[in-house]
């Protein structure tokens, strides 16, 4: 009986009654006034419209794409393995809508209700505000399991033989929709947040979300678009991407099923243990809230790992040895350790308490070229000390899966030490995924904070009412920038997960179709980096992430340049705005950015379907190796850059607004703004899409690899690629 699999669907379930749970306790909430109530409505309201235009917009993507895939590998291999494979495209896309939309459904109804708590103090408002966020990362973490415990179970009973290619399609419809989800939301999000602060706070001299400003409501909108949904969706197509690319290597290395489930079984318990650590958080006469969020974290990583242990003593001891299973609990462990790691980095170079991000506002005493200067500075050193945590994981647990699984790898017996390796690697990707729950939650809590502190403003609660929020979004933007590092992190290491397993599976299909007539030692040194296919595979790697790159944030300039025109056109056309005399036409707001962030979000995505297709089918799969290759390299320095700039910008300028360097309204912090205006598009737009970019472009290669090696076969190319290279 497979009792990992059914474990893993009970979790999941049991988690999910538990968000369910949380969701009515924050609803049953005060949600305040009316005037409260008002602007809470205004923002979710405004959210579920974009939200829900966006999806109809990509549903059209979704069905011409799925009946592709379908008849494609249906075509190669046979109907039913096609009808799965487009089955699981869709449920990967609808889950990744799912988490988006459960999330930010709880987070835009909880701001009003938080704003109302801290009336009663911190602890209060901290409660409200983490167990809505609590919502989504509960949510995230169970639907993803289920699904993938569910169709694991039901694609093992239907196609007993080759079943692992559907499987894997789940994390292509998941990248796919976290894609447009995070440039369409992030493009929203920053636009608005843009112009309101270029208009509102530097030419106006209004303070941030004052009621005045016509682009105050999209812009608290924006927060849930991309902060929340995007978010949500990103992290959970990590988790679905990461989950099944391990399972799906072990199917290429044909494992045993105890090998095979292990992601499934370490993301159950790693979701038990996140039910101890949300119900842990000290909210009761609390006095630093960071800590308390900290310590939670650290409590789940914790339970985590001793669950680990514990577990794979249990069930893999008896079949494996203890030493073996017990190696593989280590790199499991190593992999729910290095998430705090990498917060604890990224809040060293985001965070105000330390010296980079004070260094960035003591230079905007001088300008705001020098604030942008300072700012590019750290967020180029910021990834160094990330890339190279990630590489001393994969390290570490390359060796410990080379020791504890190499005995067991059934196929690719000449290269069975690599794989074993690579599977220890994957098995970390899996630990660190395994604590999305609470970290999500973590990272949740920013927008319902920031939202919340926006509410007080637009509400004109009393000044110790606003004490208490802003506390609460300062953390909210620690969380939120610290937790950008580790979805990239993530990103990284399911990429080259991902990588690896479509190597082996365009062997696997190459011998499948050609027999004996070919050698597997021969099609691998192809992708040698002195092929000339694989070098300018990496190039086009690199040029489709720079055409993103500049696509998404010419995007955020493009909309916000409208929002600015049309809050300059209020104030000028109707003054009595600025005195408290006429309400704001927030909608008109509302709408331009919507407009814009739907109609921009779609090419930047099918230029990411389009380019490696392309690729792979008129220079030969070789090239598409290289295009992955030169996207991960690339993107991932790139990603941390452009999140870890923008939180150092963002966090120099609330520094300057609690009093430093002359505080609100100063030239400092005129300067200050600027720079975090620049940061907002790299924070929130381009750098957390990259990583879906490189899932998508990982995941899209694995889905199609048989129908591009017929196609490189027929084209006489698959040895060596389109230009010579091997005689």
């Amino acid at each position: 009986m497979p009792i990992i699999p059914l474990l893993g669907l009970s979790i999941g379930v049991i988690g999910l009654i538990y968000a369910l749970y949380l969701a009515q306790w924050v609803l049953r909430q005060d949600p305040g006034d009316e005037r409260m109530r008002f602007i809470s409505n205004a923002i979710a309201s405004g959210a579920k419209a974009y939200l829900f235009r966006q999806y109809r917009t990509i549903g059209i993507v979704l069905i011409v794409l799925a009946v592709l895939i379908g008849l494609g590998i249906g075509v190669e291999y046979s109907g039913i393995i096609g009808g799965l494979a487009a089955l699981s495209f869709v449920v990967g896309a609808l889950g990744s809508m799912l988490a988006g939309y459960l999330g930010m459904y709880v987070t835009t109804r909880s701001a009003s209700r938080a704003a109302q708590a801290a009336r009663r103090g911190m602890g209060e408002s901290l409660k409200v505000a983490w167990r809505a966020g609590a919502v989504m990362g509960l949510s995230l973490a169970s639907v993803a399991l289920i699904i993938i415990s569910a169709l694991y179970l039901a694609y093992r009973g239907v196609v007993p033989a080759e079943w692992g290619l559907p499987l894997v399609a789940l994390g292509f419809g998941a990248s796919l929709i976290t894609l447009f989800m995070r440039v369409g939301g992030g493009i929203y999000t920053k636009a608005a947040d843009l112009g309101a602060d270029l208009v509102g706070k530097v030419e106006a001299g209004i303070p941030e979300d004052d009621p005045r400003n016509p682009g105050v409501i999209a812009d608290n909108v924006g927060d849930n678009v991309g902060d929340v949904a995007g978010m949500a969706a990103d992290v959970f197509e990590s988790y679905i991407v990461i989950l099944t690319g391990t399972i799906f290597l072990g199917y290429i290395m044909g494992l045993s099923p105890q090998l095979l489930e292990l992601p499934l079984l370490y993301g159950g318990l790693a979701l038990l243990a996140t039910f101890i650590g949300l119900s842990a958080l000290r909210a009761s006469a609390v006095k630093d809230p960071m800590a308390s969020i900290s310590s939670t974290i650290y409590l789940t990583i914790i339970l985590s790992i001793v669950l680990f242990f514990i577990a794979s003593a249990a069930l893999l001891g008896p079949a494996l040895g203890l030493g073996r299973a017990l190696l593989l609990a280590l790199s499991a462990s190593l992999g729910a350790v290095l998430a705090p790691l990498i917060l604890k980095i990224t809040d060293y170079y985001t965070s105000f308490k330390y010296r980079p991000v004070v260094n960035i506002a003591e230079q905007a005493k001088i300008s705001p070229a020098t604030v942008i200067v300072t700012g590019y500075s750290v967020g180029l050193l910021s990834a160094v000390p990330v890339i190279l945590v990630i590489a001393a994981v994969l390290g570490i647990t390359y060796y410990i899966g080379y020791a504890a699984v190499t005995p067991y790898v059934a196929n690719f017996q000449q290269y069975a030490g690599f794989l074993a390796g690579i599977y220890g690697t994957a098995i970390a990707s899996t630990g660190l995924l395994s604590v999305a729950g609470i970290i999500i939650t973590a990272d949740s809590f920013g927008p319902v904070s920031d939202n919340a502190n926006g509410v007080v403003e637009m509400a004109n609660l009393p000044e110790e009412v606003r004490n208490v929020t802003d506390v609460l979004d300062s953390i909210g933007n620690t969380t939120k920038a610290t937790t950008k590092g580790y979805a990239i992190a993530s990103a990284a290491l399911a990429a080259l997960v991902l990588f690896i397993a479509f190597i082996f599976e365009v062997l696997r299909i190459a011998s499948s179709a050609l027999g004996s007539s070919i050698s597997l030692s021969g099609l691998l040194n192809s992708i040698s980096l002195v092929n000339p296919n694989v070098l300018i595979g990496a190039l086009i790697g690199a040029v489709v992430l720079y055409v993103f790159s500049s696509r998404t944030l010419g995007a955020v300039g493009r909309t916000a340049m409208e929002i600015v025109e049309e809050i300059r056109r209020q104030f000028r056309e109707r003054p009595g705005i600025l005195e408290w005399k006429e309400t704001p036409d927030y909608a008109r707001v509302v709408d331009i950015a919507t407009r814009h962030a739907l109609g921009e979000f779609l090419i930047p995505g099918l230029v990411a379907i389009a380019v490696p297709v392309i690729t792979a089918l008129v220079l030969g799969w070789q090239a598409l190796a290289g295009l992955i290759l030169g996207a991960i390299v690339a993107g991932v320095p790139r990603a941390l850059l452009m999140a870890n700039a923008g939180g150092a910008w963002d966090n120099a300028k609330k520094y300057i607004e609690l009093g430093h360097l002359g505080g609100k309204r100063s030239e400092a912090h005129k300067a200050a703004v600027v720079g975090d205006t620049v940061g907002d598009p790299f924070k929130d737009t381009t750098g957390p899409s990259i990583n879906p970019l490189i899932k998508v472009l990982n995941t899209l290669s694995v889905v199609l690899a048989v129908v591009i090696i017929a196609v490189n076969i027929h084209a006489g190319i698959l040895l060596s690629g389109l230009l010579p290279y091997l005689a």
